[in-house]
């Protein structure tokens, strides 16, 4: 039962619910008593003093042991005698009529039976009111309530007196306690109840997200967990969900990557082995046919070569092995440098190429080579998805905090579905015309993590048949 989230739930639920129906009903019973106890005294009282006050008013009661006793007196004994059976036996109490000295002049039929003994009593249970006072009684042989008010005892003053065991008080309680058994088992087999459905639901959305995972486990990428609810399961599902999706699309990403690069590798390779073979069987006789077939052996060698230092930077990237070297590094340098190895291959291509430097002497505290690698990638893309006649900018915005550098061509533009992927690794928007250029999607998601070492952020802004405007952010120093 406890090795389950929902057994658990359960056992806890029920030792907090039994922990609680015991504390509130041994605190319901012990107030309960005290308050029963109270009001017992209060009303043992107030009866003994109603009774003192009747009595008073019968005139001639004689003390039992006086031998002058007239026959004229004995019916107000007789009625004394009946006021204080019946009384006591309301009271369910030992109702005495004794003197100052404590001597017994008329008592109830109650045990025990005093007789005309004088009785020795605690000094303090007389007084001028009424009043109730607690001793241990030794005649009884246990502590009991001694209710007294004053009253006439022939032509002296004399006490009403009503003996209670202690243990008598609060009796209430005693018969309450099986109620509060029987209901604190309802509330119980209640609280169960309560507790097998809450347990339910909260450990429903964890097993189907458990189902789920094993699922993923077992290579079923397509698993979702249904969301239900807002609450903390419910963004389980959802945070569950959202981490299927991306390692789902991860899992589609690296199954077209090693598609795309096994084409990217394979195609150098054939080209390398079948020039390469040609030239150890002497197929390329002339000297300009070797020259031709070498030429081709060492193009594709360096696309290989591309293409492989763009997984080992990317794999370095990932375990946060490079370091940025920061220096402080001449704006107008580093554009001039740049329109000088892009301004022969946008002649070749057909395009526009216009640099446009900050003023003299703007310069930011970067990682030359990085920003370097980062401008030649995202040039290397714009050239790619230009199309002839087109135009290609390099602008650069110094500004207090942070430097702008934006690349904007003046391609077919990147449409709006795909924008939030761009920069996603082994993703080309435009496949047909990457397989053309060549390239295994990686040149911007290099970008980005470039970028993000170096402090700064990219974004880009495109329209379809607008061309597409990459902006590289850096801070100045």
């Amino acid at each position: 039962m406890f090795r389950t989230l929902r057994g658990r739930v359960i056992a806890t639920y029920f030792i907090v619910v039994v922990i609680s129906l015991v504390l509130a009903s041994v605190f319901f019973i012990f107030f309960l008593s005290k308050y029963t106890t109270s009001r017992d005294k209060k009303d043992l009282l107030e009866q003994v003093t109603a009774v003192a006050r009747d009595v008073k008013g019968l005139e001639g009661i004689p003390p039992a042991s006086s031998s002058s006793a007239t026959a004229q007196a004995q019916p107000t004994r007789g009625v004394v005698t009946r006021i204080i059976n019946a009384e006591g036996e309301i009271l369910k109490s030992k109702l005495l009529i004794v003197g100052a000295d404590g001597h017994v002049v008329v008592e109830s039929r109650a045990k025990p039976t005093f007789g005309n003994l004088t009785l020795q009593l605690p000094a303090n249970v007389f007084s001028q009111g009424p009043l109730i006072t607690e001793h241990y009684f030794d005649r009884l042989g246990q502590t009991v309530l001694f209710a007294t008010a004053p009253t006439t005892v022939g032509s002296q003053q004399g006490y009403l007196m009503a003996i209670k065991p202690v243990e008598q008080l609060g009796a209430v309680t005693g018969s309450l306690i099986g109620y509060v058994v029987i209901a604190g088992l309802i509330s119980l087999a209640i609280s169960m109840v309560i507790a097998l459905y809450l347990s339910g639901a909260l450990s429903r959305p964890i097993n189907d997200v458990t189902a789920a995972a094993r699922s993923m486990a077992a290579g079923d990428y397509s698993a979702e967990v249904p969301v239900r609810g807002s609450d903390e399961t419910a963004e389980l599902a959802r945070d569950f969900n959202v981490m299927a999706k991306r390692v789902r699309t991860a899992y589609e990403q690296q199954r077209d990557f090693v598609g795309d690069v096994s084409h990217e590798l394979r195609t150098p390779l054939t080209s390398i082995g079948g020039f390469s073979q040609a030239l150890l069987d002497g197929v390329s006789r002339s000297a300009e046919e070797q020259r031709r077939s070498l030429e081709i052996i060492n193009q594709e060698s360096k696309h290989m070569v591309t293409v492989l230092n763009d997984l080992l930077l990317l794999s370095e990237l990932d375990a946060g092995q490079l370091e940025p070297d920061m220096k402080r590094v001449d704006l107008v340098d580093l554009m001039r440098m740049i329109a000088s190895i892009y301004e022969p291959r946008a002649q070749a291509d057909g395009l526009a190429l216009r640099v446009e430097p900050p003023p003299e002497g703007s310069t930011v505290m970067t990682d030359a080579d990085r920003l370097e690698r980062v401008l030649t990638n995202l040039l290397d893309n714009a050239f790619k998805y230009s199309d002839d006649g087109g135009t290609i900018v390099v602008s650069t915005t110094p500004g207090e905090q942070s430097l702008e550098i934006s690349v904007t061509n003046s391609g077919p533009g990147i449409p709006a579905e795909v924008l939030p992927h761009v920069f996603d690794r082994f993703y080309r928007a435009e496949k047909s015309r990457a397989k053309k250029h060549g390239g295994a999607g990686l040149g911007l998601s290099i970008c980005k993590e470039l970028v993000e070492t170096l402090g700064g952020k990219i974004d880009v802004v495109s329209s379809p048949g607008e061309g597409a405007t990459f902006t590289v952010t850096l801070p100045i120093s």
